[in-house]
């Protein structure tokens, strides 16, 4: 059992929204079973409590509908959300070491020499 930070309700230790005031109690990510390639129609599938199969399927159908622009929204889930609930994001991760490039390390190590 595990207690909401909103309602201070106890819940289950597996839920992922509280049952008495709907918090989210656990971060969005997807690391979940049953993933294929990257793990966000998993994930969504576990969002919403339906089958994996059927998310992929709509995500087949609306690609059709849609013009080919869904992949590109499957791409930005993949960006946004951490393959793990105490991971980074790709995007995070990737900022993060752009931020970094400029700061250097090595002049610490340097030896002046006369």
């Amino acid at each position: 059992m595990k207690r909401c930070t909103d309602c201070a309700e106890e819940t289950k230790a597996e839920a992922s929204r509280c049952p008495h005031c709907g918090t989210r109690l656990a971060r969005l990510h997807r690391g979940v079973e049953g993933r294929a390639m990257l793990g966000v129609c998993a994930m969504l599938a576990r969002e919403f409590g339906i089958d994996v199969a059927w998310v992929r399927v709509l995500l087949v159908v609306a690609t059709m509908f849609t013009g080919g622009t869904l992949p590109f929204v499957y791409v930005l889930l993949w960006a946004f959300t951490p393959p793990s609930s105490v991971g980074r994001a790709p995007l995070q991760r990737t900022m993060d070491w752009l931020s970094r490039l400029g700061q250097s390390s090595d002049v610490s190590h340097l030896e002046r020499r006369v």
